[in-house]
């Protein structure tokens, strides 16, 4: 059983909170267990404080992807949410620097992304739904946050990488032509989620990410598109999604296709992430 589905056990039965106590000091073999132990505390004790901190998120800016989806996300997120966040921290350092000339391939389009990590690990911990690591323990974002307290996860998982390599900005960045060309690698990035490396580094969030690959990522990446070419999300289920076809264009969708010969090859995604 993986530890999402140890927490997600853990609210289904409502058992009391425990004090994970202190950390293990050294690392070998014989406090392996204790240190399994003192993780899944402390991953579900930090959800449990996240989803109530949501709760006043939602209260205080309503409708999420109204909030996650506008044309200045970067800018309203590092002045105005981050301090709502934390309005005694007059030092908020992180989500402040633009990594899109080294953004990780496997970062899934929208605003947040991951450029060059440190290699400690810590963001599946922080925000299990949403980060992953690759064979060489890079982080990069696999699913963009679906809810408040997904986004919160989120920032915390920014917050403890050494490195500052989380950026917000990628509304800045993304264009459809470009979501079209990531989306059309998606059986490489399928066939690399399915290295054994990579998926000793996770703890199931390898298949996690294939299975999203699999289903609801191409509705969501539709739905980003909508945004993109639209500035708005698309509120209504009535609402025409532009097409992820690699031929189809951008102008007057989804009635018009372009010829395969006037649009550039796809760039190629590498089976890792070096240096």
């Amino acid at each position: 059983m993986s530890l999402l589905q140890k927490i997600r056990g853990f609210f289904a039965a409502k058992r009391p909170e425990e004090h994970p106590g202190p950390a293990p000091t050294t690392f070998s073999a014989d406090n392996e267990a204790a240190r399994s132990t003192w993780n899944e505390a402390y991953l579900i004790k930090q959800y449990k404080a996240v989803s109530a901190e949501s709760k006043t998120f939602a209260g205080h800016y309503g409708d999420f992807n109204a909030f996650l989806y506008r044309a200045d996300f970067d800018s309203f997120l590092r002045k105005e949410v981050l301090p709502f966040r934390e309005p005694d921290n007059k030092f908020i350092e992180f989500l402040d620097k633009n990594h899109w000339q080294e953004k990780h391939p496997f970062n899934f389009p929208g605003p947040f992304y991951a450029g060059y990590s440190d290699t400690c690990g810590t963001g599946i911990g922080e925000a299990p739904y949403n980060v992953m690591n690759d064979s060489h323990c890079y982080e990069y974002v696999f699913r963009q946050p679906k809810d408040f307290t997904e986004l919160l996860q989120m920032l915390d998982a920014a917050a403890v990488e050494v490195f500052d390599s989380y950026s917000s900005n990628g509304n800045d960045y993304w264009t459809y032509e470009a979501c079209k060309e990531w989306w059309s690698t998606r059986e490489q990035i399928i066939a690399a989620l399915r290295d054994e490396e990579l998926v000793q580094m996770n703890d199931g969030q390898a298949q996690a990410y294939i299975n999203y690959l699999n289903g609801d990522a191409e509705a969501d990446l539709q739905r980003y598109c909508y945004f993109l070419l639209n500035g708005t999300y698309p509120m209504s289920v009535a609402a025409i999604l532009p097409s992820l076809d690699i031929h189809s264009c951008s102008y007057n969708f989804p009635y018009c296709t372009s010829s395969p010969d006037t649009l550039s090859p796809a760039a190629a995604v590498p089976a890792s992430f070096t240096r």
